[in-house]
């Protein structure tokens, strides 16, 4: 029997993308998954869009998207859990599939991969995403949340998601479980990401969250507010930004 995956949905006033992300889940050829969708009382008629596709929801106030997060993973009965915004959908209809293959093959805790932000027209502006180490998390957060399938007992012996951070808690995470889970990168588009999310629309939080987050696990406190300065800076500058 394979193994289920649970698809979390966090959703606040997506009126205009749930629809399209429901169906990216509907449509994958790897059967075996729950569609849990937490919305936090949305008012623009996502609830009904929600109501009409038939996917399993709740609809109640929340203290912020991980707070979201960490509802969806403790009600979730998959072995493996992934996190798809509602502003996003899968790249194509074999990503699951490709995923839990890798993991099952690898034995992985973690899988990652590419993320690819588009904009309103759905091109693509950005790929995000790389094989990366603890050390280099320690300088920037390097690593495709959206990307990242894990597995619940990961969740469930190292926790969830500290509703502490606003924008970086994801950071936080792999930080903390890091040297405990064995992760691994696959080298595939996984999930299209819709500019205008959270940490992309909270540049300023994200980055001192960030720094907040290296120096809790270990970062040289000097290095990290220097580094947290010339990303600052970098973001400021468009045209020193590397193309997409």
């Amino acid at each position: 029997m394979t193994m289920k995956v649970t698809v979390i949905t966090p959703v606040f006033n997506s009126a205009n993308t749930i629809n399209e992300c429901i169906n990216s889940v509907k449509e994958q050829d790897y059967k075996n998954i729950e569609h849990r969708i937490i919305d936090g009382e949305s008012t623009d008629g996502t609830v009904e869009i929600i109501q009409s596709s038939g996917v399993s929801y709740i609809t109640e106030p929340d203290a912020g998207i991980y707070d979201a997060f960490n509802k969806g993973i403790r009600s979730a009965t998959g072995e493996i859990i992934h996190i798809l915004n509602a502003d996003d959908m899968y790249a194509s209809t074999n990503v699951v599939r490709h995923m839990v293959d890798h993991m099952t093959s690898l034995q992985l805790d973690i899988c990652h991969g590419y993320v690819e932000q588009i904009n309103d027209i759905d091109q693509v502006v950005k790929r995000i995403g790389k094989k990366t180490s603890k050390q280099e998390l320690l300088s920037k957060m390097r690593l495709a949340h959206p990307s990242a399938f894990i597995r619940k007992h990961i969740y469930l012996k190292y926790g969830d998601y500290s509703v502490g951070f606003k924008i970086a808690a994801d950071h936080e995470f792999f930080l903390r479980i890091w040297d405990a889970a064995h992760i691994g990168f696959l080298p595939i588009v996984t999930t299209k990401m819709r500019l205008g999310g959270a940490s992309n629309s909270q540049v300023e939080l994200s980055y001192r969250e960030s720094l907040s987050a290296t120096i809790l696990h270990g970062a040289n406190p000097i290095k990290a507010v220097i580094r947290y300065y010339y990303e600052r800076i970098k973001s400021l500058l468009p045209w020193i930004q590397p193309k997409p």
